[in-house]
């Protein structure tokens, strides 16, 4: 009986002191969540957009600001250079004139690091951030996911509401010029300079030994999308035996046809005016390339008699039996064509407005199929009431592909470190950040594949 008590002394004795420290602990995490901002006065180089026209970019010195909350500094190693910030880098107009649309970060009265994403190693972290720790290499995504937004819990995270807060008024100030002009950053991000300085939402770590530029390609917003739009379960995922068009083949609709490649499609029909990409489309899956300006009006008619199955016979599963619904075309097309920003040094597709090839996709999906558009265009189209309501096709609109960041980045990475997706001969031009300026020429003439900066 003594010993009994004896126990229930101890055990409440025991009791007592665990609940003592759970309470010390709680405090000391109390306590560090009202931790004073990391500031370091920090020094380093970035490019700057400011004014109009060509010149507003200019690399220079700023000095950065504390941070706080959920803010992350991460130390860039490499920045994709997208095409859809083209006109805010190099103040060029698109065609049309206005600018680009989603060129984020064209706001003439800021200071602004521009670039939508990047790779790098976490230097600094805010009292309130969880994901990731001091160390750790990062993709800084171009689509945010916080997790707990009205999308987030209904498994769109690609359409995350943080979203909302790449508008240029709700920026903040991340760093100083010379003179105090504050300097803010595109999107949240600011991939071009040194240091990046972004929320938690935007910070997806990665665990990898991969080199600076191939994490910079599979990670950049261009490839995260074209893998999305093939390889994830978020909005149509690419089924093996099936046929594929990719219409458009920059790195976004490239990465779109390694991911119907890894995803075990039959036929990959790669489009593209641009013999080049037509060529390395081949090289990295496709199975067939065309070029719309050979094809013209008659591209959709041309992948609907490529995606014919070995028979026509009703009872015998044909794809295409005839009667007042054909059955050909692609099972799953991903358009990635979008619109022209500048006149291409290389060949023009036939509409620079990138509405022809989005109707195009549509038209050439097979009923039952679907479409999953990734572009920006300038202006509208139309389709066939009937085919529209009761085609039987799918259409999926969303950001980067559909894709999941927390989810899917790591997924991605793992592709390249087992050698499925060819990081390499998509980074056709690697540049220091001093010729910046030089590589995103590149991009906006269309003389390379994608241009990727180190710091």
């Amino acid at each position: 009986m003594g010993n009994n008590k004896s126990s229930r002394r101890g055990l409440l004795r025991s009791s007592i002191a665990a609940v003592a420290g759970v309470t010390a602990l709680a405090q000391q995490s109390n306590a560090q969540s009202k931790a004073p901002a990391v500031s370091t006065a920090r020094k380093f180089r970035a490019w700057i957009s400011r004014g109009d026209g060509p010149g507003r970019t200019t690399l220079q010195e700023v000095t950065l600001r504390p941070i706080s909350g959920r803010q992350v500094v991460v130390r860039t190693e490499a920045c994709n250079l997208c095409y859809s910030n083209c006109t805010a880098v190099l103040g060029a107009q698109p065609p049309g004139g206005g600018a680009a649309p989603g060129a984020f970060g064209r706001t003439n009265d800021k200071a602004i690091i521009q670039g939508h994403g990047g790779v790098g190693v976490v230097e600094a972290v805010g009292p309130e951030v969880r994901r990731v720790r001091v160390g750790d290499r990062v993709c800084i995504s171009g689509t945010p996911q916080c997790g707990n937004c009205y999308q987030c819990l209904r498994g769109r995270a690609d359409m995350c509401q943080f979203l909302i807060r790449i508008a240029a008024d709700d920026l903040v100030p991340i760093a100083d010029l010379r003179d105090g002009t504050p300097v803010y950053e595109n999107s949240h991000i600011g991939g071009l300079a040194e240091l990046m300085v972004t929320f938690e939402e935007w910070v997806v770590p990665v665990f990898t030994t991969a080199t600076a530029v191939d994490l910079g390609m599979v990670c950049s917003c261009v490839s995260v999308a074209g893998l999305g739009s093939t390889v994830t379960h978020s909005l149509a995922t690419v089924e093996p035996a099936s046929v594929v068009a990719v219409v458009g083949c920059g790195p976004l609709g490239l990465s779109a046809v390694q991911g119907a490649r890894i995803a075990g499609a039959s036929q990959i029909i790669a489009i593209d005016p641009i013999r080049a990409r037509r060529e390395l489309a081949l090289k990295i899956g496709a199975t067939i390339a065309l070029d719309p300006n050979v094809e013209k009006d008659k591209l959709v008619d041309k992948v609907r008699d490529l995606s014919k199955g070995p028979t026509d016979r009703l009872w015998a599963g044909g794809r295409d039996p005839g009667g007042r619904r054909p059955g050909s075309g692609a099972d799953f097309v991903v358009e990635a064509a979008g619109m022209d920003q500048a006149k291409p040094k290389l060949e023009a597709g036939p509409d620079p407005t990138g509405i022809l090839p989005m109707q195009q996709a549509y038209e050439m999906t097979a009923p039952g199929g679907h479409v999953t558009t990734t572009s920006l265009v300038r202006g509208t189209f139309s389709l066939p009431g009937n085919v529209f309501s009761i085609g039987g096709r799918t259409h999926h609109a969303g950001q980067a592909g559909g894709t999941n960041p927390m989810r899917d980045i790591q997924r991605f990475v793992e592709l390249l470190k087992a050698g499925q997706y060819d990081a390499k001969s998509l980074a056709t031009t690697v540049v220091p950040i001093e010729r910046m300026l030089e590589a995103y020429q590149q991009v906006l003439d269309r003389t390379t594949v994608t241009a990727i900066m180190t710091a």
